[in-house]
Formats: structure tokens, sequence, C-alpha cells
């Protein structure tokens, strides 16, 4: 199983959260989707997303869904 290690950060990169440690798949799985929830709320997001298994990991795309809070 391969993964990769992301961080998010809410301010403009002030301040990061923990790493969490997001599964990819087995090698060869093209068609795996990988998902990652519950941000919270934040304003100036910044990812970074780390890979440190010893893979060719590219990032083909990225979306997200975003939904209003009633807070």
């Amino acid at each position: 199983m391969n993964y990769v290690d992301l961080r998010y950060s809410k301010d403009g990169g002030r301040n990061w959260s923990e790493f969490r440690k997001i599964e990819l798949g087995n090698t060869g799985d093209f068609v795996k989707r990988v998902q990652a929830r519950a941000f919270g709320m934040g304003r100036q997001w910044v990812f970074e997303i780390r890979v440190t298994d010893p893979i060719r990991a590219d990032l083909l795309s990225g979306s997200m869904l975003l939904e209003q809070s009633d807070s």
C-alpha cells in the first residue's frame, strides 16, 4: 500500500496542521480515487502534499467541494 502525507494551513501558511497519512492504493492501481475530508473552516487555505514512498506520484488534477456552514 502506498501513501501520501497531507497537511494544510488555514491562514496563508503561517500555521500548519499535523500531517495526515492518505492512502493512495497499491502500485498500478490507476483508478483509485483519493479523498480527504473534514478540514474545518478557513479563509486562506494552503495545502502541502508530501510523497515519502519510493514511487512515482504525479498530481494530475485536484478539486474541492465547498459547503456553506450555518455559523
